[in-house]
């Protein structure tokens, strides 16, 4: 049951890891979702309470980008996680199709295998 409640810090830890590879101002927030997601994968509370502050700073975004209706519905902090767990499952089976797709087209047969000329996929 406890590994329910790491789902959020690990996809933010996750979100966060890439975003930080071509943004730089947000590897701050890597240590804060890391230890958040240590902690609670203890059973402990996050003492750093990094989800609540990505909660707030995403609802502070909606705000600043007049998008108040968005804000208000997810203002409600369990309509968050739920999103959030959504939206990683969709990212994570899509990038195991693309990644089986690479292996496949690179390792078991090409699509373009025996043909002469230009490649049509077919």
């Amino acid at each position: 049951m406890v590994f329910w409640l790491c789902i959020p810090c690990l996809t933010l830890l996750l979100y966060f890891g890439i975003l930080s590879i071509f943004i730089p101002k947000y590897r701050l927030y890597i240590r804060d979702a890391w230890r958040c997601f240590i902690d609670k994968l203890r059973g402990r509370k996050c003492p750093v309470s990094f989800d609540k502050k990505m909660h707030q700073a995403f609802i502070l975004w909606l705000a600043h980008k007049n998008q108040v209706k968005l804000g208000r519905y997810f203002s409600d902090k369990k309509k968050f996680d739920l999103w959030v767990i959504i939206i990683f499952l969709i990212f994570s089976v899509v990038s195991t199709y693309l990644f089986w797709l690479l292996i496949k087209f690179l390792f078991i047969k090409s699509p373009c295998a025996g043909t002469s000329g230009i490649c049509t996929g077919t």
